[in-house]
């Protein structure tokens, strides 16, 4: 049954940690579901923080980049040019990643950007390749896949992102988290995705809270900042759990950690202050996540269309109903193909 808006509702993930029972008595109130999107948000985060601390105690990052440096794509010794991709290399996590990579110089990194200027620090500094991509611009990802389509990546990292952007849409009506964070780094990937051997994409923990609409056009659904950032990352994560079941693809998800960052920059003033003071003292530091995303798309057991916290596999796709995860899957294929047009 519809509700105000022609909208369907929403739908809630099946699992103990989330409590949206009250969802019931508004299920068309676009403000009901930001505020207990936000709510749940806010608590996960808290969690966050307590268990990424337990995890990155004790000199973590030493072990996990000990077995990033011995895994067989970074050791090997056929002395071969390897090629890697970055998408997003100029936020917070993607520069580490990409920093990461330089030591090793056997890799060749291509890396797309925002805008140059803004990451003029990351073109100084070595001969990698560096590609400006507007990743709502449809005609720029074309031109971006034509230019790389003679090159076979070993590994494509998609760690471009936005976060609580206010409500804007593309000129085609997609809804600006999920045209970033989803249709089009996906759209590069499908261009490109018989020259990737191994993708993984940035998700992010939120995408456990996270409602999805029923709307048949959902992804220009926008009810609040923190719905559509949560939405769009499980959006992101039920798109690569089904590509690789449905294509036979190795490509895998990832919630990198609560790193603060330029992400926050929409945030509220309280979590601006926060993320700009005290925060990167406490919380995962960028260099963790970007280890962390390397050891995930380098182990030798990665485990096809899996969604990973902390190096563990957590099994977010049976929280959705195969109908609907199938429904996510096919509109994101639909919106990349008329994007491709």
């Amino acid at each position: 049954m519809r509700g105000e808006n022609g909208r369907r509702g929403w739908g809630v993930l099946k699992h103990m940690w989330t409590f949206y029972q009250p969802l019931s008595l508004l299920p068309a109130s676009d403000f009901f579901v930001e505020l207990l999107v936000l709510i749940h948000i806010y608590l996960l985060a808290a969690w966050l923080a307590l268990r990424e601390a337990w995890f990155d105690k004790w000199e973590k990052i030493n072990d996990l980049k000990t077995e990033v440096f011995l895994s067989r794509l970074w050791s090997s010794k056929n002395k071969q040019v390897r090629k890697i991709l970055v998408i997003g290399g100029d936020g917070t996590i993607g520069s580490q990643i990409v920093k990461i990579l330089r030591q090793n110089p056997e890799f060749e990194t291509h890396v797309t950007v925002h805008h140059k200027f803004s990451a003029r620090h990351l073109l100084s500094e070595d001969n990698n390749m560096y590609y400006e991509l507007d990743l709502t611009d449809n005609e720029q990802i074309l031109l971006l896949a034509n230019q790389l389509k003679h090159h076979h990546f070993d590994v494509a990292i998609f760690a471009a992102g936005v976060m609580l952007s206010p409500e804007i849409r593309t000129s085609d009506g997609v809804e600006f988290h999920n045209a970033v964070n989803v249709v089009g780094q996906v759209m590069l990937y499908e261009l490109l995705q018989n020259e990737i051997k191994r993708a993984i994409f940035l998700s992010s923990a939120t995408a456990r809270m996270a409602c999805y609409s029923r709307d048949l056009n959902f992804l220009s659904v926008y009810a609040g900042p923190y719905q559509a950032y949560a939405s769009s990352k499980l959006n992101l994560a039920v798109y690569v759990n089904e590509v690789s079941r449905k294509r036979h693809v190795t490509a895998v998800s990832l919630h990198p950690g609560t790193v603060p960052g330029h992400l926050y920059h929409n945030a509220n003033p309280l979590v601006r202050y926060l993320n700009a003071t005290i925060l990167p003292k406490i919380l995962r530091k960028p260099e963790m996540a970007a280890i962390l995303v390397l050891h995930t798309v380098l182990r030798e057991d990665i485990q096809p269309g899996a969604y990973y916290e902390d190096t563990e596999v957590v099994n977010l796709a049976d929280c959705i109903p195969e109908q609907e995860r199938s429904r996510i899957y096919e509109t994101i294929h639909r919106q990349v193909e008329l994007w491709m047009e």
